[in-house]
């Protein structure tokens, strides 16, 4: 392509213009579908990624957690609960021992993940009106494991408390009502909104699709940073090259993201609730953020290997400082901040609350105008990076003249 530095008229230059834009386009395409550890990267990552992490926390909530029982009590109400425990779909009661070493011993070598303890007297002290104690032991190194059983115990125990004072007080001469009211006072009737089952995959795979996107476009971007100085390269105008080679990602992620969301999310009931055109503004600024993110990085690398092996490790605090593992309100002041120079932390925080909760771009402005901000920072550093890389080249073609 002669375009630049010739003397064109106005016409001939744009035309000459348009066709290096659309130039600069296909040998984009070109290099990634011509590389496959570019295209792995770029194209089918993202879908293998979402596709495991899917299957993997399909089920969302975990059934049947293995527990042990130890009922010392050994009485109508003990029974009660301990059928509770084994009915319940948080727990299945898999050995009910004799004695609680017995029941330590099952713990440490992981048959069990829990222990439910009924001491002797349970009944008796319900029936007196005395605090009826229930002793657990839990796997805390196994945080989802460790709510299930507690929350099944907590819930049957209750319930189980409850049923024996109602029936010690209509024993009495009280009527239902009045033993329902005294025994349980106070009802709690809760409503979880936009994950009403409590499920794990519903939390953590909107968050891992974005950082995905972000990773996966750095990674691959910075593989062909260095094919591109092994290649000679189009003439154009900084600014229309780096918008021509944005496109090509938004295309591609376009694509992926339609399959994902389109597909992937019916498939395994992820929740989604917003609209489609806040979801489509937040992932366009926060592609062409990442892209341009990986254009500017692109020129630092001189091996192919080197961003792998940068950037891969970078994966796992890119999730923490997006707030994916853990709240980012917690985090230090200083640790919070630098995590907004990464878009992704924006992007999740603004997908999650659109897509799964329903919220509007009003109420996620601060983070698109992050995103914004990002992208029109890192655009501007591709573009000069850009202009270095075309100016370098051209100053090595008049010397291989020379």
């Amino acid at each position: 392509m002669k375009c630049i530095g010739e003397k064109v008229d106005m016409k001939s230059a744009n035309s000459c213009n348009i066709n290096s834009f659309f130039a600069v386009i296909r040998q984009e395409f070109k290099m990634i579908f011509t590389d496959s550890g570019v295209l792995l990267i770029l194209v089918f990552a993202m879908l293998i990624y979402t596709t495991i992490y899917s299957l993997a926390y399909g089920n969302e909530v975990v059934r049947n957690v293995a527990i042990a029982v130890v009922d010392d009590d050994n009485s109508p109400t003990s029974r009660t609960l301990v059928n509770g425990l084994r009915s319940g779909p948080n727990t299945e009661v898999r050995y009910e021992v004799s004695t609680l070493a017995e029941a330590k011993t099952l713990f440490y070598s992981r048959d069990v993940f829990g222990v439910v303890v009924i001491p002797d007297g349970f009944e008796r002290d319900i029936i007196a009106g005395k605090a009826a104690n229930i002793a657990t032991i839990l796997d805390g190194s196994h945080l989802l494991l460790y709510r299930q059983v507690l929350e099944q115990a907590t819930k049957d125990a209750l319930t189980n408390g409850a049923t024996v004072e109602v029936m010690h007080l209509i024993a009495q001469g009280a009527n239902d009502i009045e033993a329902m009211e005294i025994a349980q006072p106070v009802t709690y009737d809760g409503h979880t909104l936009h994950n009403p089952s409590m499920g794990y995959g519903s939390f953590v795979m909107p968050s891992i699709v974005v950082v995905i996107i972000q990773q996966t476009l750095l990674i691959g971007l910075a593989m062909l940073g260095v094919r591109r100085r092994e290649r000679p390269m189009i003439q154009l105008n900084p600014i229309m090259s780096v918008v021509a080679k944005m496109l090509v990602y938004m295309i591609i992620y376009g694509i992926n993201l339609t399959i994902i969301l389109g597909i992937v999310w019916p498939v395994f009931g992820f929740p989604y609730e917003g609209e489609t055109s806040d979801v489509i503004v937040v992932f366009a600024l926060y592609i062409i953020a990442s892209s341009a993110l990986g254009l500017s990085l692109s020129h630092l690398f001189a091996k192919r290997e080197t961003p792998l092996m940068l950037l891969l490790w970078s994966s796992v605090p890119i999730l923490l400082l997006a707030g994916v593992s853990y709240p980012k309100e917690a985090f230090p002041g200083w640790l919070y901040i630098l995590g907004k120079i990464f878009p992704s932390s924006s992007a999740v925080n603004a997908y999650v609350n659109i897509g799964t909760a329903g919220a509007s771009l009003t109420d996620v402005s601060t983070d698109v105008v992050i995103l914004l901000i990002l992208a029109i920072v890192y655009t501007t550093i591709a573009i000069l990076a850009e202009k270095s890389m075309l100016s370098h080249n051209i100053h090595i073609s008049d010397n291989q003249r020379v």
